[in-house]
């Protein structure tokens, strides 16, 4: 496995034991012994000047990092310097400042020191930026451009050091910054210290990192998308507390099989880690109530959950998907309570036996003849169930007292079924739907299309549906969990 050390290159990563012999023009501060970047780097790198030099050359920086990051530099080691090299017409004391000479020296030295344990010179890189190193703009740019192209390999480097040292404050800002975003789990920014013979890891990247995967995975709960959100989790658990990530995973869990109502297994999510909770047992039980009843009654109330997320995410034919079946399902039901019979479990056409058994009653809505034909096979289509003729049935059927609840049902589920027929333009014409479109036919806001759906819910089985949707608790919870709550 390749190790990458990236660093910046900055004026005081190159030093001199001593500036006897050397120009004095080269040198930007005889106290510190700081030198003129691009003169003196250009000057080292003269065949007899580097031959004069080289044993009294420094990389205080590069080299604590090196005592760092491995015991010696061989040829598993991978090392980017980025410079700066500025455009002629720069004024001089910033051009001057420049390291473009200073990182070639600093390859070279690097070789020639470690290349007898393996460190191979073409694993040592370059790049340059000619933008000016103190705009912050112009550095997020730069590395934006060039770290997803040296990370663009196989296999992928592990670990990543991020030398946090040289360079402009910007230029390290932006490292640090677009190099946690690009490496992702595997980035460790390393810091010197002149109190320090090694480099030592920073904890920051792993925040940053922590944040924008926070980020991500809101975004995603806002869409109600669990399944991408568990894929971003898995990938990056490391960066979240053992006991947090356990639990957000199952509040994933729950959430997928919920949406998909897979009410079982949402009942089942949190078993093996509630016991890791404290403060949030109280709302993780809770959920786990609401799908204690997996009965179909259940699932439509579900369904009513499913299209308040259509709405929320703008998802209008999956909308108008869970207006039928809501509408279609719940008359189902009544008509079974009604003694209704069908010819399969399936509840594709109405049984032979009580379609003969109610024909005078289906006839007088229009549904079966009068008299029964010379075949039962030709009322055969006649038979088959549609939400059309469920409502015939069920307004037949439910003339008596105890059945006002069915028809306060059928009241409410009017502007419900109004747009349910656009269904038919989206799955045979390829019609494009919109709210608008939806509004426009049903004569109602898709607002009052839900409020519609939980009273026609309520009169049909007497169960009061709350307007706030489990996914918006569920939600909450994992945001909890994010912020390492338990």
């Amino acid at each position: 496995m390749t190790t990458l050390l990236i660093c910046n290159i900055g004026t005081r990563d190159l030093q001199l034991d001593s500036l006897d012999g050397l120009p004095t023009e080269l040198v930007a501060n005889p106290k510190t012994g700081q030198l003129k970047a691009r003169p003196a780097g250009e000057y080292l790198l003269q065949k007899e000047h580097f031959a004069q030099f080289k044993d009294r050359l420094r990389m205080p920086m590069i080299e604590k990092a090196l005592r760092f990051i491995t015991p010696a530099p061989d040829a598993d080691l991978r090392i980017v310097l980025f410079a700066t090299d500025q455009d002629e017409h720069v004024a001089p004391f910033y051009r001057d400042g420049d390291t473009i000479h200073f990182a070639h020296l600093i390859k070279d030295l690097l070789f020639l020191r470690h290349q007898k344990t393996g460190l191979v010179k073409k694993q040592i890189e370059i790049h340059t930026t000619n933008h000016n190193p103190a705009d912050y703009d112009l550095m997020i740019d730069f590395y934006r451009q060039k770290l997803p192209k040296i990370a663009d390999v196989n296999p992928k480097p592990q670990p990543i050091y991020l030398l946090i040292a040289g360079g402009t404050p910007q230029m390290n800002t932006m490292l640090l910054f677009i190099g946690s975003e690009t490496f992702g789990a595997a980035t460790q920014p390393l810091y010197v210290s002149q109190d320090f013979d090694r480099a030592h890891t920073l904890d920051v990247a792993r925040q940053i990192y922590l944040q924008a995967v926070q980020r991500n995975l809101k975004v995603m709960l806002d869409a109600y998308v669990y399944s991408s959100a568990l894929q971003v989790l898995d990938q990056t658990a490391d960066y979240l507390d053992t006991e947090p990530a356990q639990l957000l995973r199952a509040a994933l869990n729950y959430g997928i099989a919920r949406r998909n109502l897979d009410l079982a297994t949402a009942a089942c999510a949190f078993d093996q880690s509630i016991k890791l909770t404290r403060g949030l047992r109280g709302t993780i039980q809770s959920l786990q109530r609401e799908v204690e009843d997996q009965s179909e009654q259940a699932k439509l109330r579900e369904t009513i959950f499913l299209a308040q997320l259509a709405r929320r995410t703008h998802n209008w034919a999956d909308f108008l998907a869970r207006l039928h079946r809501f509408s279609e399902g719940c008359m189902q039901l009544l008509a079974e309570d009604l003694q209704v019979q069908w010819s399969k479990s399936t509840r594709e056409t109405y049984a032979q036996a009580w379609w003969d058994a109610q024909r005078a009653l289906l006839a007088g809505v229009g549904m079966a003849q009068a008299t029964p034909p010379e075949k039962s096979a030709a009322e055969n289509f006649a038979r088959r169930v549609d939400r059309e003729n469920l409502r015939k049935v069920l307004g037949a059927l439910a003339t008596a007292p105890e059945h006002a609840h069915i028809r306060q049902f059928l009241v409410e589920l009017e502007p419900v079924d109004r747009p349910i027929p656009l269904r038919n333009n989206i799955v045979h014409r390829f019609t494009p739907i919109s709210q608008e479109e939806i509004e426009r036919k049903a004569e109602a806001t898709v607002d009052d299309l839900l409020a519609a759906m939980r009273r026609a819910y309520q009169a049909a089985f007497g169960v009061v549906v709350p307007e706030e949707s489990p996914y918006a608790t569920l939600n909450r919870l994992c945001l909890d969990m994010l912020k390492g709550q338990r």
